[in-house]
This record gives C-alpha cells, sequence and structure tokens, in this order.
C-alpha cells in the first residue's frame, strides 16, 4: 500500500476528488471497487481491541464511519455513483481546504497518534453526557472567558456551573 501523502495529491485534469458515502457497513467493499476501475481510495482506519473472556480480538474500523475519499477518473464518476454500495457521491469544490485536513490526519495515523472522531458542537447546543461521573446530565455548551466548555444549570437556585470534559463523553441532545 502507498503512503498516504503519495495519495494525497491535486487530481489533474482527467480526475476529480470526492467524497463517496457509503452504504452502512460498505466502506471496504467501495475500496475494493478499485480492482474493476481503478481510482486513488483513501480510508483512514483505526485499531479496535475486543475483550471476549481471555480472547482479545483487534479489527481495523473506518475513522469516518460511511465515508470514503476517492480520486476517480471523470468518466468513472457516474458508475460509481450507481454502484449498489455507494449511497452517495459529493463533488470537492476547494481541492486545496479538501485535502490538507485529509493530510494531516494521514500524517496523525501515520505516527500512531490516538485519534477519535467528535461530533460537531457549537455554543448553545444542548448536550448529554455519555460517560465518566457525570454520566447521563443534560448540559449545553458554552464560552467563558474565550473558552468553550459545558454549562451545568441548577435551575432551583438559578446558578450555573461551567466544567471541562471530555468531549468523547458528549453527544448531541436530539
Amino acid at each position: 500500500m502507498q503512503p498516504p501523502s503519495s495519495i494525497l495529491i491535486p487530481a489533474d485534469e482527467q480526475s476529480i476528488w470526492t467524497v463517496l458515502h457509503c452504504r452502512p457497513r460498505c466502506e471496504k467493499k467501495v475500496v475494493g471497487l478499485q480492482r474493476i476501475r481503478p481510482a486513488v481510495m483513501f480510508l483512514p482506519s483505526i485499531e479496535r481491541v475486543h475483550h471476549y473472556g481471555a480472547r482479545v480480538r483487534r479489527y481495523e474500523v473506518p475513522l469516518f464511519g460511511g465515508y470514503v475519499f476517492a480520486k476517480l477518473l471523470k468518466e468513472d464518476l457516474s458508475w460509481y455513483r450507481q454502484n449498489q454500495y455507494v449511497a452517495n457521491v459529493m463533488e470537492v469544490v476547494d481541492e486545496k481546504k479538501f485535502l490538507q485536513p485529509l493530510l494531516a490526519v494521514a500524517c496523525a495515523l501515520g505516527e500512531g497518534k490516538p485519534l477519535e472522531v467528535l461530533p460537531q458542537l457549537q455554543p448553545g447546543q444542548k448536550v448529554f453526557i455519555t460517560g465518566g461521573s457525570m454520566k447521563g446530565l443534560e448540559a449545553e455548551i458554552g464560552e467563558v472567558k474565550g473558552e468553550t466548555c459545558l454549562l451545568l444549570k441548577i435551575e432551583l437556585i438559578q446558578q450555573t456551573v461551567a466544567l471541562e470534559i471530555d468531549p468523547a463523553f458528549v453527544k448531541p441532545a436530539n
């Protein structure tokens, strides 16, 4: 397999960068399609470990579940769009802006740095805490002295407490 830095390069006149939105659990199948229709595919993945009693199982899961980044020949675009494993094809408008964060992700993965995808959170948004000592609480994203934090409101006494929490334990409320 080629290093990501050598494949995450701008497209030429015959090709285009796209994001292939895959059907559930079909990311690896979509990557396998490059054997039929040549393309450059980038599927960043992370290792997960599960313990089953004394047995340990390690496997790779896509970092961005449901998405494969691909540089396709323009003539193959409709073929990928109509494939049974692809739900949608999103064409990239600003290639430079698109490739820069992907290169950073590829470098971090190459160096073995732990990565975790977190939900997009905005000030004023209501969230649930899913882990740690505050599990089950509802809070709001806020900003105090220019820093983003969680705001726990104690309605009865009309007070608010600001605290920092691991973003992995935060899930947007529906």
